[in-house]
């Protein structure tokens, strides 16, 4: 029996650690998030330049669209971001564990505001 081509080929997969390509920040910061036309206060866990999850008292679907405002109290200022939903995290009683979302983010709202976050990001790596 022959084999095809393609059966002979090895992916090789990076390590999860190599596969972020930029700084975090796991701290727990605090944000307002619009979705479907009403604000929510927000949890933002582990936030990058590039997406962050996020826990909310309503449940989103995936791919919807969210807007998010992140406190970043160290400079002052918040960051208006919107983002596409790519995961969805149940919660559990059982754990203790809130549901939550990732975020891949899509816009910021002004050049600044991601510089800002990019600074944000570089300041805890140096600290």
């Amino acid at each position: 029996m022959e084999h095809s081509p393609i059966a002979k080929i090895r992916l090789h997969r990076r390590k999860t650690t190599e596969r972020r390509s930029s700084g975090r920040d796991m701290r727990m910061l605090d944000g307002t998030m619009k979705y479907r036309g009403e604000f929510h206060h927000v949890e933002i866990h582990n936030i990058s330049e590039s997406g962050a999850w996020a826990v909310a008292p309503v449940t989103v679907g995936l791919s919807d669209c969210v807007t998010i405002n992140v406190d970043l109290p160290e400079l002052g200022g918040t960051v208006m971001i919107t983002g596409r939903v790519r995961r969805v995290g149940l919660s559990s009683r059982a754990l203790d564990r809130q549901g939550g979302f990732g975020l891949q983010f899509t816009r910021f709202y002004t050049g600044e505001g991601k510089a800002v976050l990019k600074t944000h990001l570089q300041d805890l790596l140096m600290t």
